[in-house]
């Protein structure tokens, strides 16, 4: 009889609760169905575009054991929309995979490796996070080392990819990934009131191409973000800003100098206990589809947020930098809410202004006169309302509704029809319970 990979794990993990002899056992379960409804995500809608709507779900168990001075977690996940699965399927291990599978070795009290596959989420996620919203969510295979002393905490690692096992080539072809990655983060408290982060991230990606003998060739480009994350809490006011900017060569052949940023600005107030109002303004560096000289069109002018949770950033729509927007004209996105949370309930209602941070080409213009003429920069305005509740011990369910307010402008960069109702809404449901727990 077979034994399957999470079979072995469950089995290893009850024979661990059985015994006495180890100091910390954690076993914790998810399940999260999502309905969604899609008229417009992402992109705007057109008249012969029919809704989309789907419920896809993610379930976990997720092992945490410590003792001394190591600790393993291993994270096995099923991902699926449902129905797409025949009914009396005989692969039981369909869709399953190891979400996160690392080891933590405390060489000090201040000093630890951590190594294997382990989600990175750093300060507000904008340039490392684990993109939690999505349901297959964000992992990374690499080794990171840590510091922690005091007021002070510092991490630096990195990860070198490969298809397979090698013999006699370095070349890496898994799309949507990256070959190396180096990175590293410190944080400081200077005060109760007062913290700051700065972070170094080098990304290393293949590029092939065919030289001049007809011969296939490859190339490893790389890219440096680095900048500076700053935190200021007093009272019932708090701020916050990220400031990066980003240079190297682009993944693509010729490779392109890169010189990119970003920039923003976070403002919250506590009204009252159960009331708070926020406000905030992001520039994300972009290319002009107006400038056509050699010397602007051999630089990318456009920042990439590589590895950030962008679902929680510019709008929740996800039309700029969620699988989308990458390399195009940037964006500037101000935006306003407030934010309701008492107990068991929580509503927020939120509205983004969205601008091209670069120009965008009047192709209709171009057509008549010739003239590179830029549109305007006014993209549109997305209306956010979300909510959650909790249904029972242990069970919340959240929920939310978007609405896009398109232009023109819109148009020209993302397609579809800006007079055709784009909108979006879900209703998900988390349980995460704790099925075992030995201290």
């Amino acid at each position: 009889m077979k034994t399957s990979f999470k079979h072995t794990v469950l089995f290893c993990a009850m024979s661990l609760a059985t015994s006495g002899a180890f100091a910390q056992l954690k076993i914790t379960g998810e399940v999260r169905p999502r309905f969604e409804y899609r008229h417009g995500f992402q992109a705007l809608a057109d008249s012969a575009m029919t809704a989309g709507s789907f419920v896809d779900q993610r379930t976990r168990i997720t092992f945490d054991y410590k003792k001394d001075k190591i600790e393993f977690r291993t994270s096995l996940q099923d991902v699926r929309v449902w129905g797409s699965q025949s009914q009396l399927v005989t692969n039981e291990d369909y869709g399953v995979s190891i979400h996160e599978a690392y080891g933590i070795a405390h060489f000090t009290d201040s000093w630890a490796m951590k190594f294997g596959r382990q989600e990175l989420v750093y300060d507000d996620h904008r340039m490392l996070g684990n993109v939690e919203w999505a349901q297959q969510a964000r992992s990374h295979d690499g080794v990171v080392f840590q510091f922690r002393k005091e007021k002070f905490k510092l991490d630096f690692g990195g990860a070198y990819n490969q298809d397979g096992a090698q013999y006699n080539t370095n070349s890496y072809t898994v799309l949507k990934s990256y070959k190396t990655m180096q990175y590293a983060w410190a944080n400081y408290k200077v005060n109760d009131d007062f913290n700051f982060s700065v972070l170094a991230l080098g990304l290393g990606q293949q590029v092939n191409f065919v030289d001049v003998n007809n011969n296939p060739v490859y190339q490893d480009n790389y890219t440096l973000t680095a900048g500076t994350r700053l935190m200021y809490k007093k009272g019932k006011f708090s701020a916050s800003s990220n400031l990066f900017y980003q240079l190297g060569s682009t993944n693509t052949w010729p490779a392109k100098s890169v010189s990119g940023y970003l920039l923003n600005l976070d403002l919250a107030f506590q009204i009252k206990e159960p009331l708070k109002i926020f406000a905030g303004f992001e520039m994300i560096s972009g290319n002009s589809q107006t400038d056509t000289t050699k010397a602007y069109k051999d630089v990318q002018h456009a920042f990439n947020p590589y590895f950030g949770t962008n679902h929680k950033f510019n709008g929740y729509m996800d039309y700029f930098y969620v699988g989308n927007h990458i390399g195009s004209v940037g964006l500037n996105d101000a935006y306003l809410g407030i934010e309701y949370k008492k107990e068991k309930y929580s509503l927020e209602l939120a509205g983004h202004i969205f601008m091209a941070n670069a120009d965008v080409l009047d192709k209709t213009e171009l057509v008549a006169t010739g003239n590179y003429t830029a549109m305007s920069p006014y993209l549109g305005t997305e209306i956010d309302f979300t909510g959650g509740f909790q249904i029972t011990q242990g069970v919340q369910c959240k929920l939310g509704y978007s609405h896009m307010l398109a232009t023109e402008t819109m148009e020209a960069i993302k397609t579809g029809d800006r007079t055709e109702i784009s909108n979006w809404a879900y209703v998900m449901v988390v349980l995460k319970p704790v099925l075992f727990e030995q201290k």
